[in-house]
């Protein structure tokens, strides 16, 4: 049953015209008749004005027929009353209000949650992280697995003796991992990316860089096709052979394979 129909039933059952409503709830007569032949949806302070002149309450009745449908709508007739039609709204909808909350705020941090764990089937957890930062090794990357209790199982410490930056980890089809990040002590020049493949027991398997003399940075990594990765990153372009205040970012995909061989 349609609102209007439910308000037009409740009226009648009291004894009470259109009129007197009209004059009980402060709610003009032809907005009246327009809510209960259903050519208007009521507002929630329309609903609580009707609601207090029939001794009922509406606003928990469902505003529309939307046969199971989420409708999430708010009219402000009144601003006297906005707050408390806020109340009202909330109270209604809590639950759906923090469906919404979660999905938000999970839809923004995901990518970068993701991108630092990863739990394999065995429900082990690996993380990758940036760690001595400002000691006598600058930084260095370190990947750790853990049981499902948070035990340790092994950790290793990838990189040189610079600046070495974590950027995500992955699991590989056949169980491994995948690290990928950015390194001035390796390659060709000031930053490249640096990616490292590791099994599953945490041996390095394989390690290579990718980029040339400037500043090149590896960001994101993720399986596109059979033994083939995607990767994201920046390269710095500039207008002279060094480093200087024309240069920019510019962004670098490009694809490996599982041997980390670029197609």
């Amino acid at each position: 049953m349609k609102i209007g129909e439910h308000i037009k039933e409740i009226r009648i059952s009291k004894g009470v015209t259109q009129t007197e409503l009209s004059e009980k709830s402060g709610i003009a007569v032809r907005t009246i008749q327009r809510i209960e032949n259903s050519e208007v949806t009521p507002s929630i302070y329309s609903l609580n004005a009707i609601g207090a002149a029939l001794d009922v309450k509406l606003n928990e009745f469902p505003t529309g027929p939307n046969d199971g449908k989420f409708e999430f709508k708010i009219v402000i007739s009144n601003f006297s009353n906005l707050f408390v039609d806020i109340k009202t709204l909330i109270k209604r909808n809590w639950k759906t209000l923090l469906v919404l909350i979660i999905l938000v705020f999970g839809s923004l941090f995901y990518k970068d949650l993701k991108s630092l764990f990863v739990v394999p089937n065995d429900n082990s957890i690996i993380s990758v992280s940036t760690i001595n930062c400002g000691t006598k090794n600058e930084c260095d990357i370190e990947l750790v697995k853990k049981d499902i209790k948070g035990k340790i199982l092994w950790k290793r410490i990838i990189g040189g003796t610079s600046y070495d930056k974590a950027s995500q980890v992955i699991r590989t089809k056949d169980g491994n991992y995948i690290v990928i990040g950015s390194t001035s002590s390796f390659g060709k020049g000031n930053y490249d990316v640096l990616i490292v493949k590791v099994s599953s027991q945490g041996e390095t398997l394989w390690q290579k860089t990718y980029g040339e003399f400037l500043n090149d940075y590896g960001l994101r990594i993720a399986a596109v096709e059979d033994n083939l990765y995607q990767i994201e990153g920046t390269k710095q372009i500039c207008k002279t052979v060094n480093v200087s205040n024309d240069c920019y970012d510019q962004e670098w995909l490009f694809k490996i394979d599982e041997s980390g061989l670029v197609k």
